[in-house]
């Protein structure tokens, strides 16, 4: 029996709201199964699903055995594009460990691909641009079926761990000119502006939108009580630390920047110290957690080491060009 026959008794149609138990289950399955400890809850699957501007009829797949949801992929393509003026397409997705070795994962990278390539000719007219799937650990299985279609590594992110207490960090240092603080809802702007200008020099970043940006700062996940900014006399965000928590006893920093004009101050430092040193204090972790681009222009990695984070699990991330420029 050839794997096209042993698929042809699927139901291949697209992601639907009421999905959200089932890509819950599946997600969590895949996660277990390649060994990344990822794991997603029912509230962060329902935003998922609901993330501004994404149409899931036009850029969704689910595959179904019967009732039940064994496979999906999605296209997400930037609002904006990178630094270096490309269209970015995300396809994430993934088949359920009991249904793999059949062709489902290929069929679904194939759909994926021609949906970037529609997509990014529509929203980026003139741009060239490139597609980028997750490629997990060493030994994933998806890693063939990328080679395959002619994607190569192009990026290793790095996920690091911190025990809490741990070694006891000292107090953030006094920097003049700067106050370090707890974020509320008004400084979620200010925040963004940070942000876009933190990471407008990083490789393969693109700004969000205001309306993706306002759905991350009210995500179930977020804990902005262990969140730091740094801000100027004028009230201006130098530099942040956005916290969630994805499991019991491990707080997951999401996102960490200095603006360029405001690096090599220390400031980077002094709030991710005020936020280990909140996290140690509360006494409802075990560790704290974030991911790193290996090969980070500014050497996060470093500093993290330096704050004592340790190497955990290293992710390779491989990218394609789209095949033409939209005209």
């Amino acid at each position: 029996m050839t794997a096209t026959s042993e698929i042809d008794h699927l139901t291949w149609d697209t992601l639907r709201l009421e999905d959200v138990e089932q890509l819950r289950s599946l997600m969590n399955a895949i996660g277990e199964a390649d060994g990344t400890g990822e794991t997603i809850s029912l509230a962060s699957t329902r935003e998922f699903l609901g993330t501004p501007g994404t149409d899931l009829d036009r850029e969704s797949i689910a595959v179904r055995e019967g009732d039940r949801l064994i496979a999906y992929g999605c296209v997400d393509v930037a609002a904006q594009p990178d630094r270096e003026g490309r269209a970015r397409c995300r396809l994430p997705g993934g088949v359920h460990p009991s249904r793999r070795g059949r062709g489902i994962g290929g069929r679904i990278l194939d759909a994926q691909q021609e949906i970037a390539e529609s997509l990014a000719a529509a929203e980026h007219p003139g741009r060239a641009g490139h597609m980028h799937v997750g490629g997990g650990l060493e030994g994933a299985d998806v890693r063939p079926l990328l080679t395959a279609r002619g994607f190569a590594p192009v990026r290793s992110f790095l996920e690091m761990l911190r025990e809490l207490p741990g070694e006891q960090v000292a107090p953030s240092p006094s920097i003049a000119g700067v106050d370090l603080r707890t974020p509320g809802d008004a400084d979620a702007e200010p925040v963004h502006a940070a942000h876009v200008a933190a990471f407008a020099d990083h490789w393969g970043s693109a700004p969000s939108s205001p309306e993706r940006w306002a759905h991350m700062w009210s995500a179930s996940t977020r804990r902005p009580e262990f969140s730091s900014i740094a801000m100027d006399g004028e009230g201006r965000v130098l530099a942040y630390v956005m916290t969630d928590v994805w499991e019991d006893r491990r707080l997951y920093i999401a996102l960490v920047g200095t603006r360029p004009e405001a690096r090599g101050r220390g400031i980077g430092t002094a709030v991710l110290t005020r936020t280990l040193r909140l996290a140690a204090a509360s006494g409802e972790f075990d560790d704290v957690q974030l991911e790193v681009d290996g090969a980070s222009l500014t050497g996060a990695g470093r500093l993290y080491e330096r704050l004592g984070f340790t190497r955990d699990k290293e992710f390779t991330l491989y990218s394609k060009d789209l095949q033409k420029e939209a005209v």
